[in-house]
């Protein structure tokens, strides 16, 4: 823990141990933390010049531990002044950094990144987010870890994903997108996404460099302000539209329908989501009858024949939390909600 204030790992157990016992003769420190002779005189030497300990002898045998409230301050704001200063250091570089990088964005608008880095990067934008970010998900994946993305949504940062269908289905998934609404994210569900792309604060994007819609975490190209990263953002706005809200419960004034219990919110969430009977099943832990059988007491409380229908009626009573100008626009259409925006890979009961 020390070792965050510049000590070394022995002189962090010498300093520790030396708080403990009190004062003593420096031979009797190897024996406090198995550290051998000549480790204990490093470390002695090395607290000594920052102030954490004293010799109460002439000789210099004896050594005590100076108070941690008094003499660790000190080190502390010593630490934190290097820290501001090297932050300061690392934003001008920044500010010659970026000022080089839009010299050359008429150029050249995205920056390679080889497979080996992607992880590092691929943090390093996220964390870099500091209003919203839009995301298609799918996989696979290298990690399932969505500890950034939730320390994010804590810190304020608004994020909109749409997951495809197949994301759904992945081991764990509801469980990890559960986790991501209930920290703050706008979640939707579509058959099928173009592509994994992840866009931060409108700045910027970062998408698979080769291949497919699923090839991430391969190389992958980072996309700076451009005609390009417009277009990706339509993009996304326009599939977001499409897409099926995957917190259903929240209805369409933000507020959990009465009409619906929890397992049924978690089963419409999955049938409306496209997949098939087999894998709400597999998610739900039971049989694929259950499912039909729940599907169709659904059905029959809405008054409709067919899950298209129920769909529809679902979005009309704001089990799913669709605008209300959205709802307008579909019913403009002969009261067609449509197959591919509600019921995407559902058939009929």
């Amino acid at each position: 823990m020390l070792e965050a204030l510049g000590l070394t790992e022995e002189e962090a157990r010498t300093y520790a141990a030396l708080v403990r016992s009190g004062a003593c003769p420096k031979e009797q420190l190897a024996t406090l933390t198995g550290l051998s002779s000549g480790a204990v005189g490093r470390a002695l030497d090395g607290l000594t010049s920052h102030g954490l300990v004293s010799r109460d002898e002439p000789d210099g045998r004896r050594v005590a531990a100076q108070p941690p409230d008094t003499a660790g301050e000190v080190l502390l704001l010593h630490r934190m002044q290097e820290l501001m200063t090297a932050r300061a250091a690392m934003m001008r570089l920044a500010d010659e950094y970026h000022a080089s990088t839009r010299e050359q964005r008429g150029q050249l608008p995205v920056e390679y990144t080889p497979k080996a880095a992607v992880p590092q990067r691929v943090e390093q934008i996220q964390r870099g987010a500091r209003r919203e970010v839009l995301h298609f998900d799918t996989p696979p994946y290298s990690s399932v870890d969505n500890r950034i993305q939730v320390e994010q949504l804590a810190a304020g940062v608004s994020y909109r994903t749409v997951y495809d269908r197949h994301a759904i289905d992945y081991p764990g998934a509801m469980e990890r997108i559960d986790q991501c609404i209930e920290a703050g994210e706008q979640a939707r569900v579509i058959a099928r996404i173009p592509m994994k792309v992840m866009i931060v604060d409108r700045e910027l994007a970062i998408l698979p460099a080769l291949g497919g819609i699923g090839t991430w975490p391969g190389a992958t190209v980072i996309v700076q302000p451009s005609p390009l990263l417009d277009a990706l953002i339509e993009l996304f706005e326009r599939v977001w539209v499409d897409s099926v809200p995957l917190d259903l419960g929240a209805g369409i004034e933000g507020v959990r329908p009465a009409e619906l219990d929890k397992a049924d919110v978690r089963l419409l969430t999955l049938l409306l989501s496209g997949l098939t009977d087999e894998a709400v099943a597999r998610h739900l832990g039971v049989g694929r009858r259950t499912v039909l059988r729940r599907a169709r007491s659904l059905m029959d409380r809405a008054g409709v024949a067919t899950r298209m229908q129920l769909g529809w009626y679902a979005a009309r009573r704001g089990w799913i939390g669709l605008s209300r100008k959205r709802l307008a626009v579909d019913s403009s259409s002969e009261g067609q909600l449509g197959a591919d925006t509600v019921v995407r890979g559902v058939g009929d009961v």
